[in-house]
């Protein structure tokens, strides 16, 4: 009877399984090595805030862009050292009103559309501005979110963000 059933003995020859000690030793320090470079990583959670808050960001400023030009009304972008927000003007759709106390609402929140900027992370460039009807920026520039020196780039004229 040969190959569906195998009989067991005493006088056969088991082989036996497993792992050897260098085998073992060998995945132990693999594992010690691949902690040692990927654990900082897990750690500084810093770079991935600054590079979620930087898209969040690109976010906001499209879409008032977007906003303006179907609204008819300007949209301003409010930009602190660690916080966005977006306002329309006060009392009518001209950029000499007062921009702050009509703010954008998000459109899937119930609030505001605003957000303040994880702990760590920064943002510098060339400050407020406000698109128009036509979506075109009263300003334009780099926005530069750190830590990693991330860059937004508003365009002049088409007020493309990249």
């Amino acid at each position: 009877m040969r190959g569906s059933f195998r009989f067991l003995c005493m006088a056969c020859p088991t082989r036996v399984t497993g792992f050897t000690l260098i085998e073992l030793i060998m995945v132990i320090v693999l594992l010690g090595a691949l902690s040692f470079f990927a654990a900082p990583r897990f750690f500084q959670k810093s770079a991935f805030d600054s590079l979620a808050f930087e898209q969040e960001l690109k976010t906001a400023i499209r879409f008032a862009q977007k906003l303006s030009i179907a609204s008819g009304c300007e949209v301003q972008v409010a930009l602190t050292a660690n916080s966005y927000a977006l306002y329309y003007p006060d009392t009518s759709c001209n950029p000499p009103d007062a921009f702050g106390a009509n703010p954008v609402q998000h459109p899937l929140q119930s609030n505001s559309y605003a957000d303040v900027a994880p702990g760590g992370v920064t943002i510098a460039g060339f400050g407020n501005f406000y698109y128009d009807n036509l979506g075109a920026p009263s300003a334009a520039g780099t926005i530069t979110v750190d830590p990693g020196g991330r860059q937004i780039t508003v365009m002049p004229l088409t007020g493309y963000v990249r």
